[in-house]
C-alpha cells in the first residue's frame, strides 16, 4: 500500500511540472454573479520639511476592503464597486490621526470630513471579455479626497492596474513583458509614469491550485508635460514587487508593490533648507474571498460565522444517563428490548 501511495504522489508531481513548464494564459477574468472581495493597503514614510527644524518624518497607512459586484453587460462584464470599510493612521510630529469608518468613535475627528464621502461612494468598472478596461462610470460623483492621494484619478488607476500588468499573450517561466501605467500623485504634483518590467518566475502548486508567481521592476519614464504648476517634482527611484496570480480563477491573490520615491521642490531653495525629501510606499492588493451575490433585497446576517445545520439523515446521538454515546441503530434497538421485556412481564402477571 506504502509503495503504491509512493507512485501516485510521484505521478502527480511529474504531471504538474510538466504542466508547469507550458505556456499559459493570465488573464483578468471576471464572473457573473459573483462578489470579489479585495482589500487594498498602502503603507507611506516620507521626510517632510518643516521650517527651522530641517526633514521631519511622517507616515501613515490607510486600508480599504472593496465589494466588486460582477453583472453581464453588452460589451463584458459589469464591476460595481463599494466600499465596505475604510481605516487610516496618520502620524507626524507625535499628532496622530485615526479614522475608521466602521467605528463610530473614530469616524470624525479631521479625516471624518475627507474620508466619509469615499466610505460612501459606488462607482463601475466595464471591462472587455479580455479583461481590459474600457471605461468607469460614477466617479465624477465620487467626492473623493485628492489632497490625499485618493481621487478620483487614483481610484481608476487601481482599477486599471490588474489588467495592465497582464501579458496580451500565453507566457511560460522565464517569459518577460512590458507595460506602462501613469500614476497619480494627488497633490504632490502631475502624474508619474512608468514603465514596468514583468517575468514570470515560476508557476507553482498551493492547496491544489496552480499560481503563477510574477516578479516586478520598474524604471521612470521621462517627465510627463503637466498642465498646472506642481508642488513638488517627484521622480521613481526605484520600483519593485510580486504577484501571484490564480490562473484558473483569473485574479491576482496578492500584488505588491515598493516605490522609492523623491520629491525635489522646483526652483530656488534658500540656504540650509532641504530641497529633497524621500518617501517609500509599500501597496499590497489581496483578493480575500469570492462569493456568490446576495439575492435582491436580502438582508445581511448579524451572525456571519453561522454553522449550517446538520442534515437531518445524519441527526446527532443520543447520551444515555451514564454518559455513553449511542448511534440511531443502537436507541433502536434497544427501544425494541424494551418493549419485548414489557410485554413479557405483563404475559407473566396473572
Amino acid at each position: 500500500m506504502r509503495i503504491r501511495i509512493q507512485a501516485l504522489l510521484v505521478v502527480g508531481a511529474l504531471a504538474f511540472s510538466t504542466v508547469s513548464s507550458w505556456a499559459v494564459e493570465l488573464k483578468l477574468k471576471w464572473q457573473p454573479g459573483k462578489r470579489y472581495v479585495f482589500e487594498h493597503s498602502s503603507d507611506y514614510t516620507a521626510k517632510m520639511p518643516l521650517p527651522g527644524q530641517g526633514l521631519m518624518e511622517t507616515k501613515g497607512k490607510m486600508v480599504m476592503t472593496m465589494n466588486n459586484d460582477v453583472s453581464a453587460h453588452e460589451k463584458g462584464v459589469k464591476v460595481g464597486t463599494a466600499f465596505a470599510g475604510i481605516r487610516m493612521r496618520s502620524e507626524m510630529q507625535g499628532l496622530v490621526m485615526d479614522y475608521d469608518s466602521e467605528n463610530p468613535a473614530k469616524s470624525g475627528g479631521i479625516l471624518g470630513p475627507l474620508l466619509q464621502p469615499l466610505a460612501d461612494a459606488k462607482y463601475d468598472a466595464i471591462y472587455n471579455k479580455d479583461g481590459t478596461l474600457l471605461e468607469m462610470k460614477g466617479l465624477d460623483q465620487v467626492q473623493a479626497p485628492g489632497q490625499m492621494g485618493i481621487g478620483k484619478a487614483e481610484l481608476e488607476a487601481m482599477a486599471r492596474q490588474s489588467s495592465k500588468f497582464l501579458p496580451k499573450q500565453d507566457v511560460k517561466p522565464g517569459d518577460t513583458w512590458q507595460s506602462d501605467m501613469e500614476l497619480p500623485m494627488g497633490a504632490l504634483g502631475g502624474d508619474l509614469s512608468i514603465k514596468y518590467s514583468f517575468k514570470l518566475e515560476a508557476i507553482e502548486e498551493r492547496k491544489g491550485r496552480a499560481i503563477a508567481k510574477v516578479s516586478i521592476t520598474g524604471t521612470m519614464n521621462d517627465a510627463l508635460e503637466e498642465s498646472g504648476e506642481s508642488v513638488l517634482n517627484v521622480e521613481a527611484k526605484s520600483v519593485s514587487g510580486e504577484m501571484l496570480f490564480d490562473i484558473e480563477l483569473g485574479q491576482p491573490l496578492e500584488l505588491r508593490t515598493i516605490l522609492d520615491l523623491e520629491m525635489v521642490v522646483p526652483g530656488p531653495v534658500e540656504a540650509g533648507a532641504p530641497g529633497k525629501m524621500p518617501m517609500k510606499t509599500l501597496s499590497v492588493q489581496k483578493l480575500l474571498k469570492v462569493e456568490d451575490l446576495p439575492a435582491k433585497g436580502a438582508k445581511p446576517s448579524r451572525n456571519k460565522e453561522k454553522k449550517p445545520a446538520a442534515p437531518s439523515e445524519d441527526p446527532k446521538p443520543s447520551a444515555t444517563s451514564r454518559g455513553e454515546t449511542l448511534t440511531p441503530e443502537e436507541n433502536k434497538a434497544r427501544r425494541k428490548a424494551r418493549r419485548e421485556k414489557r410485554k413479557a412481564e405483563k404475559a407473566e402477571k396473572p
